[in-house]
């Protein structure tokens, strides 16, 4: 998928994990947005939370101790992926391969294949990096 911009790579992503209504590429240090992509138009409310909201979750450092302390490692290291059930969507969290300081919120319908969401989500993250380059 060399060659595409991110935007492309975005609505790639739209279109290629199942369900999908909103991807945020996201910025964690920073917690802010770098690109939003959404099949119907979301109040500005939302595109502002979005983004702070999942940074927080990447950064969670409660969750990687706890991690830690269950896996019996030496060091505490911040989730790389996190999913999220609601009543109506599922939100996948996936923290950059490549760019671990980034990372990516799906926002799927609810009714979605899990399994399949997970390797599509994860897929796609991979082409959104690669046009990140």
């Amino acid at each position: 998928m060399s060659g595409i911009g991110i935007q492309d790579a975005i609505a790639t992503a739209l279109t290629n994990v199942p369900g999908c209504l909103a991807v945020a590429f996201i910025d964690i240090s920073a917690g802010v947005a770098l690109h939003i992509g959404t099949l119907s138009q979301l109040p500005p409310q939302v595109q502002e939370h979005l983004p702070a909201a999942s940074a927080a979750l990447f950064s969670h450092e409660d969750l990687a101790l706890l991690d830690a302390r269950i896996s019996g490692a030496a060091t505490v290291k911040p989730p790389r992926e996190l999913i999220a059930n609601t009543e109506a969507t599922t939100h996948v969290f996936l923290r950059g391969q490549t760019y671990p300081d980034y990372g990516a919120v799906f926002v799927c319908s609810k009714d979605t294949n899990f399994g399949y969401l997970l390797y599509k989500a994860r897929a796609a993250l991979a082409e959104i990096e690669a046009a990140f380059q």
